[in-house]
C-alpha cells in the first residue's frame, strides 16, 4: 500500500472512531458476526416455520439492499450530472439481473401466517425499485429529468421504506451492520 493510501486509510479511521476506541489499536479486521442458524432462528422467533421463511428471505433482502444501493449511486450521479448520458448500461443491467432473480425468489417464498405481511414488505420494496429501474431506459433528452428525477427518487424512498420495515435483527436482515461502529463499543 502506498503511502498516499495508508494516510487516507488512517484519516479515515481516525474520522470514525473516538480517540481511545479499542478498534483503533486493533491490527486485525473485524471479522463479521456470523447470522444466526436455523436453531437460534428458531428461538428467536418462535417457530420452524418462521426460522425456514427468515432463512429463505436473506438472499433476497440483502439482493433488495444492493439494488436500493445501487439505484441509489445512480440517482446521485443522474442529479449532480443532470446527464442521462451518465446511465452505464452494463450497470443498469447488473442492477436489473439481480432485481429480477430477487422477484423470482419472492414469488417462491412461502410466508405463514405471522410472516405475511413482512413479505408484503419485502414485494412492495421490489416493486418500488423495479419501478425505478423501468424508468431509466424511458429517459431521452425530450425528458423533464426534474420531474422525471423526483418520482423516480420518490419511489426509491418507498423502497427504502418498505426494505427498512422488513428489517429484522433477530433474522440477521439488517440494512446496515453497526456492530463495530463506536455507537455499539461500548465506549
Amino acid at each position: 500500500m502506498s503511502a498516499h493510501a495508508d494516510s487516507q486509510t488512517f484519516n479515515r479511521i481516525v474520522g470514525i472512531h473516538k480517540p481511545d476506541c479499542e478498534m483503533l489499536m486493533r491490527c486485525d479486521p473485524v471479522p463479521e458476526a456470523p447470522l444466526p442458524g436455523e436453531a437460534e432462528l428458531v428461538a428467536a422467533l418462535g417457530s420452524e416455520q418462521t426460522a425456514e421463511y427468515a432463512m429463505a428471505c436473506r438472499s433476497i433482502y440483502e439482493d433488495l439492499r444492493r439494488v436500493i444501493g445501487q439505484l441509489a449511486g445512480l440517482m446521485i450521479l443522474a442529479r449532480v450530472t443532470r446527464k442521462i448520458e451518465f446511465v452505464e448500461r452494463e450497470q443498469v443491467d447488473n442492477c436489473t439481473k439481480r432485481w429480477t432473480d430477487a422477484g423470482a425468489r419472492i414469488g417462491a417464498l412461502k410466508a405463514p401466517g405471522p410472516v405475511a405481511r413482512h413479505k408484503q414488505q419485502i414485494e412492495a420494496a421490489h416493486d418500488f425499485c423495479g419501478r425505478v429501474l423501468k424508468t431509466f431506459p424511458q429517459l431521452s433528452s425530450r425528458t423533464d429529468l426534474d420531474v422525471t428525477f423526483d418520482e423516480m427518487g420518490e419511489h426509491l424512498k418507498q423502497a427504502y421504506q418498505n426494505l427498512s420495515r422488513a428489517s429484522s435483527h433477530e433474522a440477521g436482515l439488517v440494512m446496515v451492520d453497526f456492530a463495530n461502529a463506536c455507537c455499539s463499543c461500548g465506549r
